[in-house]
């Protein structure tokens, strides 16, 4: 396989699984309930292949990323004053991703 189709095939993983994920968690508000979700589990478990497109994710429509994202890069760049602040949390990831080159400008 290439690293085309890798990335291809990681790509459409994701897809999928972020599909099942928003569909499973639409009604919650919950974050803890959110987050154990197995597709968003799965996606955890993808690595940190996965991190620019939930960066892009997010760039496109803040969402309850940021426990995966935590995960994956054993990092947490937002304040305590803007933590659960789903916006002002986004827009901080966003900036840490375009910081590292993980996110384009």
């Amino acid at each position: 396989m290439s690293s085309t189709q890798a990335a291809e095939s990681i790509h459409e993983r994701f897809r999928e699984l972020r599909d099942d994920w928003k569909s499973k968690t639409r009604h919650l508000s919950n974050t803890a309930q959110i987050a154990l979700v197995f597709s968003y589990q799965k996606i955890i478990g993808m690595g940190p292949d996965v991190v620019p497109l939930i960066l892009s994710e997010l760039e496109k429509e803040p969402d309850h990323w940021f426990w995966a994202l935590e995960a994956i890069t054993d990092e947490n760049p937002v304040s305590e004053s803007d933590a659960g602040d789903v916006e002002a949390s986004a827009r901080v990831w966003v900036q840490w991703g375009r910081d590292r080159g993980l996110l384009a400008e």
